[in-house]
């Protein structure tokens, strides 16, 4: 489920346990942020550089496709945001 914002259920933060976030619906909680922030993104830069400077050779030769291949730079960040590697903590 999501977590409130600055409301963690203790002391500790949030859990960090796999079971906490690897659920269906946390991965679809946070492909729908990626793709809200995106959006509302004004003016942003190139998605290609950021993907290099973010991530650099961490990155898997289908999320550069991907990006690359977005069709407006709103999509670029929304899949940059969403990639795996972006994903992991």
């Amino acid at each position: 489920r999501g977590e409130p914002l600055w409301q963690p259920p203790g002391p500790n933060g949030f859990s960090d346990s796999t079971d906490a976030w690897a659920s269906a619906e946390g991965m679809k909680t946070r492909l729908d942020m990626a793709w809200q922030a995106a959006r509302q993104a004004d003016d942003i830069g190139n998605p290609d550089e950021m993907l290099s400077s973010l991530l650099g050779a961490s990155v898997s030769s289908e999320t550069r496709e991907a990006i690359a291949r977005a069709e407006s730079r709103q999509q670029g960040l929304a899949l940059l945001l969403m990639a795996p590697e972006f994903q992991r903590r």
